[in-house]
């Protein structure tokens, strides 16, 4: 991965999540795999901050986990996905897409999706029509 790649992923995590997450993101980009013990000494961030960033990035699928060297009984590696950082930069253009597609609803969808990470449906659709009946309050009517 060169300089600019790294750069760009941590300007991309610190926009979007803020500098704790994009701290510990781009340790990961730079040292590879590593153990959560291992990431909070190096990053000197407390072990909550970054079980919280790991959580962030899991949830939007930009960091794995897997048994560690040791195999099952050692601990836990974690280690970031690069290409997904880097897919934030298309994210106006998935919702651009959704939204010629599928008007409205199909934007929300996705926006929320991308905005939250990993959702389940039910949850995903009722925020979607809250968000429907707040902003447009005849929008049920006209269907």
């Amino acid at each position: 991965m060169t300089a600019q790649e790294v750069r760009l992923c941590g300007l991309l995590l610190q926009e979007h999540f803020g500098d704790v997450v994009e701290k510990v993101g781009t340790h990961l980009i730079r040292r590879g795999v590593l153990t959560l013990r291992a990431l909070a000494h190096e990053t000197k961030l407390p072990l909550d901050l970054v079980k919280k960033s790991l959580c962030v990035l899991m949830q939007h699928g930009m960091c794995a986990f897997g048994a560690g060297r040791r195999g099952p009984a050692g601990p836990v590696e974690y280690h970031i996905i690069c290409e997904h950082i880097l897919h934030m930069n298309r994210y106006p253009r998935y919702i651009y897409t959704a939204k010629s597609l599928y008007g409205d609803t199909g934007e929300l969808i996705v926006e929320e999706i991308l905005q939250r990470g990993q959702m389940t449906m039910s949850s995903t659709v009722k925020t979607v029509a809250d968000r429907l009946t707040h902003n447009m309050p005849g929008f049920w009517l006209s269907i």
